[in-house]
């Protein structure tokens, strides 16, 4: 019973490792494409500070 725990925590913990992994491309591929319009946007109206 407790192998069966522990490949279902294995699992579940591969699973969240990976779901993080992708949020973290795509913020990172995200940021790349739409970076520079941000910062852009802040320094026009003044919040570049802010930040």
């Amino acid at each position: 019973m407790d192998h069966v725990a522990a490949k279902n925590t294995k699992l579940l913990t591969a699973a969240v490792i990976l779901a993080g992994g992708i949020v973290c491309v795509l913020a990172f591929a995200g940021w790349m494409r739409f970076g520079a319009d941000i910062v852009l946007t802040y320094a026009e109206n003044g919040l570049s500070s802010c930040l």
